[in-house]
């Protein structure tokens, strides 16, 4: 098997195509339920096109690339159904990338469709992966950026297209925020592998500024250009911590993924195989991983998804496996033996998301205007949102705090602009309105517990 994926490169990239597009679509047949961050990804699409504003209405710490994307989505009518196939869409565009960089530059001995398959099955390591969130849709730009450092290695003559990887890297960043920690991967890795020069480092950084730039006009001509900082404040230069449970599911997931990766590497170090522009390759790579950590600490949540910016390190270096081990019955039980790996971590996954499915719904409404005050937003799936509170942990403050004239206004505005038919108060925030926008309140009813329906 592993000599016809290594022989036949174009046969073995339409054959991983066609066997990603089938996974796409069985996984669109089980039926499973949505990651509540994936609808609320979706509804962000629907609140834009209705004219809320991003951030200073809906207040939510996504790219702003990344909204513009879930609103073209909305716009065009696309399901949220249909999400498996959009991702595959990234994944297969960044699994040729990776493919491409590989072969074109000469990193690795001929290696046909192998490095596009590797890629495209490190992406089915969990189901996260079958939703287009805003960390798969930046590590396009993220590949692009490394590709093009790679052309810039392979010489010492740099030239001005290093401008691209300030462009590339800025609109990774204005997906998801936390890869701006991979802009000084991509100085050090020009600095220190490649003859680059003072003013080309300049021209970086003014590519990288110049689509900050573009992006801070559009929002100061919406009057919400400060809360576009604090959201760039909120998820790139605020450091969390992991959680021991949120730790182990992730290390669970990504395992084959790391052990393929640290055992190709282990064999890369001080092979005498290795050629010089491919060193450079590998230590561009690891310095990309390095970073990648910098990076975790500012995520704004620890969905497995996120972490998608270390596979593709991973899976460069686990590609040594393959033409540094000699015998061949070695290479094929390796591929096997990643296959095993990668269809057993699905499947646990699958189970765990069936066990989810089973969930009843808490709210007896369908088809209705809805205002949840509460984290429930799966039950919007059944019904139309009204106001901007897509993310209910970022929401509450503004309820929290209706001793403030201003929020009271902005509260009152909400209601007036897009009035609910129901509102469900799973945390009682619908008593507390009540005491500052007491003719409001008065317009429903208690219909059943912790739901109120417009008289």
């Amino acid at each position: 098997m592993l000599q016809f994926i290594k022989s036949n490169s174009l046969l073995s990239l339409l054959l991983f195509v066609v066997l990603g597009g089938l996974f796409a679509f069985l996984h669109t047949q089980q039926g499973f339920s949505y990651f509540p961050w994936e609808i609320k990804n979706y509804l962000i699409g629907q609140k834009l096109n209705q004219g809320f504003r991003l951030y200073k209405d809906i207040r939510d710490n996504t790219g702003p690339f990344a909204t513009g994307f879930y609103q073209l989505l909305d716009f065009l009518s696309i399901p949220l159904s249909y999400n498996p196939y959009v991702a595959f869409l990234f994944i297969s565009t960044q699994a040729y990338l990776f493919h491409t960089t590989i072969a074109e530059f000469d990193l690795m001995p001929k290696l046909g469709g192998l490095a596009f398959g590797v890629y495209l099955l490190l992406f089915h390591l969990s189901a996260e992966f079958h939703v287009p969130d805003p960390a798969l849709m930046g590590l396009t730009f993220i590949l692009l950026a490394w590709k093009e450092i790679i052309q810039q290695q392979k010489t010492l003559l740099v030239n001005d297209r290093v401008f691209l990887v300030g462009i590339y890297l800025a609109t990774a960043t204005l997906f998801f925020p936390a890869y701006f920690w991979l802009f000084p991967w991509a100085i050090l890795s020009l600095l220190f592998y490649s003859g680059v020069s003072i003013r080309q480092i300049i021209l970086v950084l003014i590519g990288y500024l110049f689509i900050l730039t573009i992006a801070s006009l559009v929002f100061s001509f919406r009057g919400n250009l400060p809360y576009l900082w604090q959201v760039y404040r909120n998820s790139a230069f605020t450091f969390h911590l992991i959680s021991w449970q949120e730790s182990k599911l992730v290390l669970f997931s990504f395992a084959p993924a790391i052990v393929m990766g640290i055992a190709g590497l282990y064999q890369v170090v001080g092979n005498p195989k290795i050629r010089a522009h491919a060193q450079k390759a590998q230590q561009t790579t690891i310095i990309w991983f390095f970073f990648s950590f910098i990076s975790m600490a500012n995520f704004p949540s620890y969905h497995r998804i996120n972490f998608v910016l270390l596979l593709p390190p991973l899976a460069y270096f686990g590609l040594n496996l393959f033409y540094l081990i000699k015998k061949n019955w070695q290479k094929e039980l390796t591929f096997v033996l990643l296959l095993s790996a990668v269809f057993f971590t699905a499947k646990q996954d699958q189970s765990s998301l069936a066990i989810a499915a089973k969930t009843p719904d808490k709210i007896p409404v369908n088809g209705q205007k809805l205002l949840i005050l509460g984290p429930e937003i799966q039950e919007y799936l059944h019904n139309q949102m009204a106001g901007p509170f897509v993310n209910w942990d970022l929401a509450k403050p503004l309820l929290s705090q209706l001793d403030s004239y201003k929020n009271v206004i902005i509260v009152q505005d909400y209601f007036v602009k897009d009035q609910p038919t129901y509102i469900y108060d799973s945390e009682g925030y619908f008593a507390k309105i009540g005491q500052h926008l007491p003719h409001i309140t008065q317009q429903y009813v208690l219909v059943s517990p912790k739901l109120y329906k417009k008289k």
